[in-house]
């Protein structure tokens, strides 16, 4: 059992090493800085766990529900992430390395000051999500929803948003998040009304 596994690893300073958890129900479990390798969670559902400083590499979520959860100050390497639900959960100050999140929903979840490197997030609804003062690099988003989702600080240069759904975003009164940003004329018209334009 899960619950079982991070009792040990916490106990004698290890790592849970290639690891499969499927459907359980995981309540309150303390992961505080705990490490992950190549561990697959399948079905699972975590009930306020705190997951703060922990690590994660080569790591497979499916169908998992993660919702409020806190993951502050987490890293993530090498991990997918399919089919999930993340509402609110606390992903603030993480680091996620060349990882996969698809079909997965993060809506009204906390991105604050995190770093994306070499990441896809795909079919995913971060809608109401904070991505402020976030770091993309070499980051894909492909049909994401991004209804009110708030992206102050965040430099979108380069990031091609012209397949998701992109409304009602929050950034700063000079809108420099927004410079380079490849966006559709559909969704230039939207962010034309955050300048005030109208158009006819």
């Amino acid at each position: 059992m899960f619950e079982n596994d991070i009792i040990a690893a916490a106990e004698n300073d290890d790592e849970i090493t290639e690891k499969t958890y499927v459907h359980e129900v995981i309540t309150r479990a303390d992961c505080r800085r705990l490490d992950f390798q190549e561990v697959i969670f399948d079905g699972c559902r975590f009930i306020e766990c705190d997951f703060t400083k922990a690590s994660f590499y080569g790591c497979r979520f499916i169908h998992c529900d993660l919702s409020n959860c806190k993951l502050p100050d987490s890293y993530w390497k090498d991990c997918e992430m399919q089919s999930c639900k993340a509402g609110g959960a606390d992903l603030k100050k993480s680091t996620f390395k060349q990882s996969e999140f698809r079909s997965s929903s993060f809506s009204y979840g906390l991105f604050s000051e995190s770093s994306f490197d070499g990441c896809t997030l795909s079919l995913c609804d971060l809608s109401n999500a904070l991505f402020s003062e976030v770091t993309l690099k070499r980051t894909v988003f492909g049909e994401c929803r991004l209804i009110r989702t708030e992206f102050f600080r965040t430099s979108l240069k380069g990031i091609d948003l012209s397949d998701c759904e992109l409304a009602g975003i929050t950034v700063s009164d000079s809108f420099a998040e927004l410079r380079g940003a490849v966006v559709s004329y559909d969704q230039a018209a939207d962010l034309a009304r955050l300048l005030g334009i109208k158009i006819k």
